[in-house]
């Protein structure tokens, strides 16, 4: 099951489903991309935290929903974990995930279609899934990205885990914290951008975007409207004046 619950002016996002250490069945997956959707779009929420009951983040895919697998069924099932992977990348407000115990499969897709990675000492990351007779698809293409292409083809064509130590030297998360403070530290990251201007953070990750997936010249436009389109809405103004009466 998928518990989405409010912290302030955070949405926390729970992977709850401990007993098969958090596994998403379509069910779930479906339920997580509505979570993360509806927390993309309202505007009370400034931040989103997405985590694991302990003690995993999520296992990837229950097995399952692969054993009984047709090609229909499972276009639906990656369809619907594509959408997920999607709100939390085109989600205009920052996304963190706490990383624990396991995080795999379909679950390290969507740590990586998020801002932020967060991971306790000893978590292992993996794609298991050319394990299983099927490649590695959707947001995997993201590992490259954070990890570089060496790294990323050792990850997807080995199917073996890496630990978080070893993760963050890849450059795959952006910290290793202590297990008692995870969640904290998730929140500490959140904490440090949504102290600013949300229209500003938004457009932010819309430029993010438009880097990974447009050509130089026309990101190079996309963000010189980005930065006009800030100044008609006085804010930046504002903000200047007050930090010269702050000298």
């Amino acid at each position: 099951m998928i518990r989405a619950e409010r912290e302030g002016d955070l949405a926390l996002v729970r992977i709850d489903r401990p007993e098969k250490r958090n596994a998403l069945t379509l069910a779930m997956i479906e339920s997580l991309r509505d979570a993360l959707r509806d927390a993309g779009a309202d505007p009370a929420v400034r931040g989103v935290l997405v985590c694991g009951t302990p003690p995993s983040t999520c296992a990837g895919v229950d097995l399952a929903e692969f054993a009984g697998g047709t090609p229909d069924g499972i276009l639906r099932l990656i369809d619907a974990l594509g959408d997920a992977c999607a709100a939390a990348r085109r989600c205009p407000k920052p996304v963190a995930m706490a990383i624990q115990g396991h995080c795999f499969g379909g679950a390290l897709e969507l740590a990586c279609a998020c801002d932020f990675r967060v991971a306790a000492p000893g978590a292992l990351l993996a794609m298991p899934e050319v394990a299983l007779g099927i490649p590695s698809v959707i947001d995997a293409a993201l590992i490259e990205r954070h990890a570089g292409a060496g790294r990323a083809r050792e990850l997807i064509l080995t199917a073996e885990p890496v630990a978080a130590e070893a993760a963050l030297a890849w450059g795959l998360v952006n910290r290793v914290v202590p297990e008692d403070r995870l969640l904290d530290a998730c929140r500490e990251l959140l904490g440090a951008v949504v102290r600013h201007d949300p229209a500003a953070i938004g457009r932010q990750k819309r430029l993010f975007s438009d880097w990974d997936n447009l050509p130089l010249d026309e990101a190079i436009q996309h963000s010189k409207e980005a930065l006009v389109a800030s100044f008609a809405g006085g804010v930046p103004q504002r903000l200047a004046q007050e930090r010269m009466r702050s000298r």
